[in-house]
């Protein structure tokens, strides 16, 4: 019997600057922020994507805050810049392949 490798892997999507609300300085203020997906694998074959998260630094007094949700709650702006961070295309193999699958069996079968 092999051994089954499975887990769940990030990918870095993008690097930005935003305005976040920084809770040490307690102001609004520019921070640099990287976005990543997190997505479940079997045998390193992407599955799908689960979830968004964001690693803030602060540009005005150097707090780091790291695996932060991706969402309305952290950034004001959410709606605008959520379209530039998308998940990847190629963690949506295995849904897009099982998908294939059933329109094949029925235009075959």
């Amino acid at each position: 019997m092999g051994i089954l490798i499975y887990g769940a892997k990030k990918a870095t999507i993008g690097i930005d600057e935003f305005m976040v609300k920084c809770p040490s300085c307690e102001v609004d203020a520019y921070a640099d922020v990287m976005i990543t997906s997190n997505y479940y694998h079997f045998w390193y074959v992407p599955i799908f994507p689960f979830e968004k998260e964001a690693n803030i630094v602060c540009q005005k007094c150097g707090l780091r805050r790291y695996n932060v949700p991706f969402n309305s709650r952290t950034f004001k702006n959410y709606d605008e810049i959520k379209h530039k961070f998308r998940h990847p295309a190629y963690t949506y193999f295995f849904a897009a392949l099982v998908l294939l699958g059933i329109v094949l069996s029925f235009l075959l079968g």
